[in-house]
């Protein structure tokens, strides 16, 4: 189990999400950095999530174990007035090693309890087609509005991206009936 919380201080864990920015590129460029970012890209990425969470436009949720950060999400609220019942899930990270656990389940929980508690009621995401992070999201129910055909380019090729939406509370559902599921209780009902 990890420890959860959501800091304030995006500079405590900046040297945590430069990590994981990184590992990311060799890991099917699944942050959007199919090579390892540069130092510049590195200071860029935690200064604009830095911005976001001081400027009260979004929220960092980090997850630790006893070896250290192990997990990121952040998550982008709306501040127009007829929009702020939309929130966009914009990057989320697990380490390697927390993988295969119920650290997936533990991230989206909190990013669920955290948007429900803001008013959101609909989450969004968008997810290179074919990509681990669609296949994840998928199957917790995140269905596609949108295609982008030419959403990402690596190497000089065109990968689709997929634009998809979940309801906060069908998802805070379908994620406690997930970790019943794995843990071998019964459905509830």
């Amino acid at each position: 189990m990890l420890t959860w919380y959501w800091p304030d201080d995006v500079r405590a864990v900046e040297k945590d999400l430069a990590r994981m920015l990184a590992a990311s590129a060799e890991d099917d460029g699944i942050l959007g950095y199919a090579e390892t970012p540069s130092d510049a890209q590195l200071d860029g990425f935690v200064t604009g999530v830095e911005q976001l969470v001081a400027g009260g436009g979004g929220h960092l949720l980090i997850g630790e174990d006893a070896e250290g950060v192990a997990a990121m999400c952040v998550m982008k609220t709306n501040s127009m007035p007829n929009c702020r019942h939309l929130a966009e899930v914009m990057k989320a990270y697990l380490d390697p090693r927390v993988r295969g656990t119920s650290a997936v389940y533990q991230l989206v929980e909190r990013v669920c309890a955290k948007a429900a508690g803001l008013g959101v009621e609909t989450l969004t995401i968008d997810v290179r087609e074919d990509s681990k992070a669609h296949r994840v999201w998928s199957r917790f129910g995140f269905t596609s509005y949108g295609i982008l055909d030419d959403y990402a380019r690596v190497d000089g090729v065109s990968y689709r991206g997929h634009y998809m939406r979940h309801g906060v509370r069908e998802l805070a559902a379908a994620v406690v009936e997930r970790t019943r599921e794995r843990s071998g209780e019964p459905p509830a009902g």
